[in-house]
Order: structure tokens, then C-alpha cells, then sequence
């Protein structure tokens, strides 16, 4: 079945609805117009044909007043006297109906044939007469019977039609012939001077031809009063007159046949042809009411019909309005959501598929508004939290730049500490060489030993301002360590925000997907901040140790110093009494050497941490950097996002029209 319409949906498919209507309304409202033209054609051909029939009658009837014209002739010349209707005159009459009718029944050539064969009454003997009478009277009732034929009066449909146009064509004008023949043959054997022996044969052929046309012509018209009793009385008054006259004329053939036979056989003769003119009306008015019913038959099938094709092309027209008005609202509907309006609603009463398909358009418009709603909402949290997040962002930027300014100003610090603890450890080392040589020169003077003590005066100066430096590197430690602690608060912000950013891409769905993307990859920049600042904690706390290490060498090295002032103090005095106090002093200034090469051990130490801090400063600064650009990333997104949202049109629940929360209208 699918492969069968095939052909038909893809013509369809190439079609627009008005077309597709319009050709469906043809093949619907064809087989009404073909089944109407039938009809009426059918009943205009039988209107045709009953029409020739009324046209045959009319006809039959001029030929049964030269039928009658004719046997009155012959009576006329048997028994003398002149016809009362001329055949002349009858013939006129029937050239008048046949210059009407004749060519519609083909009838001319007959009607000129008959003419030309019309009997001479001026000259001959009354045999010849009678014998030209009677073989022009048998030419009219084979042209009766060819009249019928054309005017299908043989064909007729109905009964009382059918068998009164048997008697008008068929018995009455052969009865009416049989009777004048039957009168003048009676009429020779009652002692004529033509009478012929076989005259009596003939009398007896003709009288049983006479009661068996009268037989049939009774039962024709009892068969059409039987079929329709408006015209049984019409038609059963000149059947009884009909039947009086053959009674007496059958009469007076078996009585002496004297002067009455003529008047008889006349009364007969008058009897039949006025039968004929009482029932050729009658068949006429049949044939008329049949018009007339079919008439008005053909004009109920017209109005019925030209009703039907009327309602057809109505109904088709209040279809293709209804589909269309229902095409047109999803159509217009559609062509403004498309142009980013989603408070229209395709509005459509009907109840059809259409009806629904714009009820679940209408329901469809009404989650797209609610998404979008949804959307601009998400998407101006989404814009202000990166704003958020790129403001954090550029405060940990600028608490890194800080951070790194300081660590760069430690290091710069801890390498001038560092010569400096070079110096010692050279002066301390000189120092040693001053005690051993002391050692060898105590002998040499107290010149020597006096210059000793401003040595070691410089020396304790110098011990006193390192001390200074490293308790001023001990406080920058700490603030390095507070700097940390903020660090570490900025990084803990960035987490939760990427946390937030990480639930409100979640919850957008698909279009929350990049978006949730950026707040893993700041939550994971955010820990490796952590991890960071704990290392430089860690590190931080190192430089502490150390540098309360070194604390405690400087204070223990001021102290040694300080023996070392009292023991130059008293050198002068020491060296004359004991050289043990000189080599006290060496093995002083050996432990002092040692404890300045462990400052300059510990200030490399802090150094090389320091490096390593403003080397983490730097991947932290660099990673706050890459954090910012994905935060304007991030805010570009959402930029993109509202203004797409933009573009729609949402309704507000109080009714009137609005765009999308946060765009511009339009």
C-alpha cells in the first residue's frame, strides 16, 4: 500500500498546502460532476427520446387523417357521392407536419415517395379505384409503422404508453382498413355487378381479422387502464363506442346487406379513427408527464447535484481555512521565537492534530522562556562571581609582587650579611693569626698588646652590628611568615570561590560546562598556592632556627669578645705574668674564627632559602597571572552569555512583555 501512494505523496511533497487543497478538491469534486453529467445526460437522452415519441404521435396522427381521408374515397367510389374529407386536403395537412417533423423522424424520402404514389381519382373503373385506394391505403400503414420505428414509439418503457401507442399504430388504422374493405367486399356480394366468387372467402378472412384486431385492441387498452387508472376512463368511453359500432357493423355484414351495410361499415370506419383521435391525446399526455417528470428529475439531480458540488467546495474551502489558520498561527509562532520572542503563543481553537501541535508548541515556548530565565540569571551570577574572583585575583597579584619585593630586599639583606660574616670569619682568622703571633710577640711588648685591644674593640663593634643585622633578618622572617599566613587566607578565598563557581557550573547544565572547566583549574592553581606557601613556611622557619642559632653564636661571640676586652685589658699585666693566659687567648680566638665560619655557613644557607622563596614567589605570581587570565576568560564567557540571552523575549508573570533579567531592550 505504501509502495501504491508513493507516486502520489512525493507529487504531494512538491506541493504547497493551497495546491495540495486545490487538487484534492478536484479529484473530489470530479466524480460528482461526471456522476451528475451522467445522470443528466441519461435523463436528458430519455427526455430525447419520449420527445421524438410526442413527435411520432403527431406524425401518426396526420397520417390516420389520410388514412381516413383515403377510405372515405373509397367509400365514395363505391356507393357514390363525395368523400367528406379530401385527400387533397389531408395530404396538405400531412405535408405541414412533415416539413415540422419529418426530417427529426427521417421521414422526407418516405413522405415523397408516398406522395408520388397518392391514387388518381378522376379517371378509372371503380375496381381500379378501389384496388389503387387500397394499395395506397396498405403504403400509409407500412409508413405508420415505420413512423413508429423512428420515433421509438416500439420501444417505449412504460405500459400504458406502450400499449396505447400498440393500438394507435398496430390496431386501430388496420382495423379501420380491415372494416372499409370488410364493407365493400360485403358489398359486392349483395349483388353488385363487380361481385367475384372469391369475394365471400374474403368477407370471412376479413370478419375474423376484424374480431381479432378488436380482440387484441381490448386487451392493449385494459393492459394500459390495469397500469394506470387516471386514464381509464378516458380511454375505455371510445373502446365501448368503438365496440357498439363493430357490434352493428358485424351485424349487418350477417343480415341481407342492404343500403345500411354502407352507413355501418361508415359508423365502423368513424368509430375507429375517433378512437384514434381520443387516444392519441392520451398517449400524448403520457409522453408529456414523462417529460415533465424527468424534466423536473433532471433539474432535482442539477440542484442536487450543483448542491453537492457546491457543500464539496465549501467544506474543502472551510478546511483549507481551518488547516491554514491553524498552519499559519504555528508558522507565525514559530517565524517570532525564531526571531528570539518567546512570549508569543500560537492560539488555535480547533481540536484536530494541528490544535495539539500548537498546545505542545505553546507548552515547549513556555520551558524555553524558564530556561532562559533560568540562564540569565545563572549567567549574571556567573559574570559578577568572575568579576569577584578577578578582583581577589588581582589582590593575591599584588600581595605576590609585595612578597617578592620583600624576599628580593631579605636576599639583598642576608648577601650583605653574608659579607659581613666573611669579614668576620677574615677578621676572626686574623685574629687567630694575631693571638699566635701575640703568643710569640707577648715577650715583644705592650705596644703590641695595646693595639691588640683596638683590634678587639673593632672586633666586638663589628660583633655588636652583625647582631643588630641578625636580629633585624629574625623580624623580616616573621613579617615573611605573616605575609604567608595572608597568602594562605587569599588562597583559601580562591578555593571556595572556585567551589561556588564549581556548583553554579553544575547546575547550568551544558552550557556551565567551560565555565566549570575554569573553576577546577583556579581550585587547583589555589592548592598549588598552598602547597607553595607552605614550603616557604617551612623554609621560612629554617631561616628562624638559623638565625636564632646565629643569635646565639653572635651573643656567645660578643661575650668571647668581651673576655677577650678584659683579657687585652689585662694583657699588658698577663703577659709578663703568664704566657697560659696568651694561649687562652689563641684557643679564644680559634673559637671565634670557628663560630664566624659557621655564621658564614648559616648566612649561605639563608641565602640560597631566600633564592629558593623568591624563586616560589615568582611560580606564585606567575600562577596568579595564569588564574586572571582564565577569570577574564571566564568573564568574556558569561559576557557572550548574557548578551546571547539578550536576544531573547520573556513575558513576566503580570502579563506585558519584557526582555531577558539584565539585557537591554530591544
Amino acid at each position: 500500500m505504501k509502495m501504491l501512494l508513493q507516486p502520489a505523496k512525493q507529487l504531494m511533497n512538491r506541493l504547497t498546502y493551497s495546491r495540495k487543497m486545490f487538487v484534492a478538491g478536484i479529484f473530489l469534486c470530479i466524480p460528482t460532476l461526471l456522476l451528475a453529467y451522467f445522470l443528466v445526460t441519461n435523463i436528458y437522452e430519455q427526455i430525447t427520446f419520449s420527445a421524438k415519441e410526442r413527435a411520432g404521435v403527431r406524425y401518426a396522427s396526420s397520417l390516420d387523417s389520410l388514412l381516413q381521408a383515403v377510405i372515405d374515397s373509397r367509400y365514395a367510389a363505391v356507393w357514390g357521392g363525395k368523400p367528406r374529407i379530401p385527400v387533397d386536403q389531408a395530404l396538405a395537412g400531412l405535408a405541414e407536419v412533415d416539413s415540422a417533423l419529418g426530417g427529426e423522424l427521417g421521414m422526407e424520402e418516405a413522405f415523397k415517395t408516398l406522395k408520388a404514389k397518392l391514387p388518381d381519382s378522376r379517371g378509372g373503373t371503380t375496381r381500379q379505384m378501389i384496388d389503387a385506394h387500397g394499395a395506397f391505403a396498405a403504403e400509409l400503414l407500412e409508413m405508420k409503422v415505420q413512423v413508429a420505428d423512428r420515433s421509438n414509439l416500439t420501444l417505449d418503457p412504460d405500459i400504458p404508453s406502450y400499449y396505447l401507442m400498440d393500438a394507435l399504430i398496430t390496431k386501430l388504422p388496420p382495423l379501420a382498413d380491415t372494416v372499409s374493405r370488410a364493407a365493400i367486399v360485403a358489398a359486392r356480394l349483395s349483388g353488385g355487378p363487380e361481385s367475384q366468387a372469391g369475394d365471400r372467402a374474403d368477407l370471412l378472412l376479413l370478419s375474423g381479422e376484424m374480431n381479432t384486431l378488436v380482440d387484441a385492441l381490448k386487451k392493449d387498452i385494459r393492459t394500459a387502464a390495469g397500469a394506470d387508472a387516471t386514464i381509464r376512463d378516458r380511454i375505455q368511453k371510445p373502446l365501448l363506442e368503438l365496440e357498439t359500432a363493430m357490434t352493428a357493423f358485424q351485424k349487418e355484414l350477417k343480415g341481407p346487406r342492404a343500403i345500411g351495410l354502407s352507413r355501418a361499415g361508415m359508423e365502423a370506419t368513424d368509430a375507429v379513427f375517433r378512437a384514434a383521435l381520443q387516444l392519441s391525446p392520451v398517449l400524448d399526455e403520457l409522453l408529456g408527464n414523462r417529460i415533465s417528470t424527468l424534466q423536473l428529475r433532471m433539474s432535482v439531480y442539477l440542484s442536487l447535484s450543483l448542491l453537492a458540488f457546491l457543500l464539496g467546495i465549501y467544506f474543502n474551502l472551510a478546511c483549507y481555512l481551518s488547516v491554514k489558520e491553524g498552519i499559519s498561527a504555528v508558522h507565525e509562532a514559530a517565524r517570532k521565537v525564531s526571531n528570539g520572542d518567546l512570549t508569543v503563543e500560537a492560539r488555535l481553537s480547533s481540536r484536530d492534530e494541528i490544535g495539539e501541535t500548537c498546545g505542545m508548541f505553546n507548552t515547549m515556548t513556555d520551558n524555553l522562556r524558564r530556561i532562559i530565565v533560568t540562564l540569565t540569571e545563572v549567567s549574571e551570577k556567573i559574570h559578577a562571581n568572575s568579576g569577584a574572583i578577578a578582583s581577589t585575583m588581582d589582590q593575591q597579584s599584588g600581595f605576590a609582587t609585595q612578597l617578592s619585593s620583600s624576599v628580593v630586599e631579605i636576599s639583598s639583606t642576608m648577601e650583605e650579611f653574608s659579607s659581613t660574616a666573611s669579614q668576620i670569619a677574615l677578621h676572626s682568622q686574623a685574629v687567630v693569626e694575631r693571638a699566635d703571633k701575640t703568643l710569640e710577640d707577648t715577650k715583644n711588648g705592650a705596644a703590641e698588646v695595646e693595639n691588640l685591644t683596638f683590634k678587639v674593640n673593632d672586633i666586638s663593634g663589628t660583633i655588636q652590628a652583625n647582631l643588630s643585622e641578625i636580629v633585624e633578618l629574625g623580624r623580616k622572617s616573621k613579617e615573611i611568615n605573616k605575609v604567608m599566613e595572608i597568602i594562605n587566607n587569599i588562597a583559601n578565598q580562591t578555593k571556595l570561590i572556585a567551589f561556588n563557581a564549581a556548583l553554579e557550573a553544575a547546575s547550568a547544565g551544558e552550557s556551565g560546562k567551560r565555565f566549570g572547566v575554569v573553576a577546577v583549574e583556579i581550585r587547583r592553581l589555589a592548592d598549588s598556592v598552598v602547597e607553595s606557601t607552605s614550603e616557604i613556611e617551612g623554609k621560612i622557619t629554617e631561616i628562624l632556627d638559623s638565625v636564632n642559632r646565629l643569635v646565639m653564636s653572635s651573643e656567645k661571640s660578643f661575650q668571647l669578645i668581651q673576655e677577650g676586652q678584659e683579657y687585652a685589658s689585662h694583657t699588658v699585666v698577663m703577659l709578663i705574668e703568664s704566657v697560659d693566659g696568651v694561649e687562652e687567648t689563641t684557643s679564644a680566638a680559634r673559637q671565634i674564627s670557628l663560630s664566624t665560619q659557621q655564621q658564614q655557613i648559616a648566612s649561605s644557607q639563608v641565602v640560597l632559602a631566600l633564592k629558593d622563596i623568591e624563586q616560589g614567589v615568582r611560580f606564585s605570581t606567575d600562577s596568579i597571572h595564569r588564574t586572571n587570565g582564565v577569570t577574564e576568560e571566564l568573564f568574556n564567557l558569561s559576557e557572550q552569555l548574557r548578551d546571547l540571552v539578550m536576544t531573547f523575549k520573556v513575558g513576566k508573570e503580570g502579563g506585558g512583555q519584557e526582555t531577558a533579567p539584565g539585557a537591554e531592550p530591544r
